[in-house]
């Protein structure tokens, strides 16, 4: 799992990194509003960290601004401030849960963990949607203005995961990981082969240029030709 920690003091950031990569987590940090913005809509994420302290503006306008942008990765406020009202507003924004400073490292983990559990469970659904375009789990296909194609196990798993994670950039490694697995040893050439049949499917059903490559980053699902 991948976590955004969006935090601007150093020492903090720096052995919440230490504690995530010992759970087997991935950890990145940010530490301004807008970098964090811009690493969330870059990267696939399982949950954000987010302090409202920021030097460029407030935490809790960074989470409204993401959910603006149709940005639904759970996001766990992290912050010194602790009143009801505090509490209320950073719900309000967006956030999934709030936690304030000090707290144990052991109920952060918890937390961590619950939010990213609740948020797999909800989208346990048959469809998913981006655009004209309709995924479904059940059958395995996809349908764009009532025209249907089955796919293979791996091109919907992939599929699936541009879908969970739309205008995202998602690199090589991660989506090799998703399908294969953390630890699979691929041909090079596996996951371009894979790409090339999803788009010759897509452009059949009139969805043209939908998986678009990121030059020296990865792919991405992006605008609908």
């Amino acid at each position: 799992m991948r976590v955004l920690i969006v935090e601007d003091e150093h020492k903090l950031a720096e052995a919440l990194v230490r504690l995530l990569t010992q759970e087997g987590f991935q950890a990145d940090i940010a530490n301004t509003v807008f970098a964090g913005i811009e690493a969330a809509m870059s990267n696939a994420y399982d949950c954000l960290l987010v302090d409202v302290m920021l030097p460029d503006g407030d935490g809790m306008q960074l989470v409204a601004e993401l959910r603006k942008l149709e940005f639904f990765t759970p996001v766990l406020m992290l912050t010194a401030r602790n009143a009801t009202s505090d509490r209320v507003r950073g719900l309000n924004a967006g956030a999934d849960d709030y936690l304030g400073k000090p707290f144990e490292w052991s109920e952060l983990l918890a937390r961590i963990k619950a939010l990213v559990r609740r948020s797999a469970g909800q989208h346990e659904v048959d469809e998913l949607a981006f655009g004209r375009a309709k995924l479904h789990r059940n059958s395995r296909s996809l349908e764009v203005d009532e025209k249907i194609l089955e796919l293979s196990s791996k091109e919907f798993m992939l599929l699936e995961y541009f879908f969970r994670h739309p205008k995202q950039v998602l690199t090589r490694e991660q989506l090799v990981s998703h399908v294969w697995g953390p630890d699979a040893e691929v041909a090079d050439n596996s996951l371009d082969t894979y790409i090339y049949f999803l788009r010759k499917k897509c452009t059949n059903l009139g969805l043209k240029q939908v998986l678009k490559t990121v030059r020296g980053q990865g792919y991405m699902l992006g605008s609908q030709g």
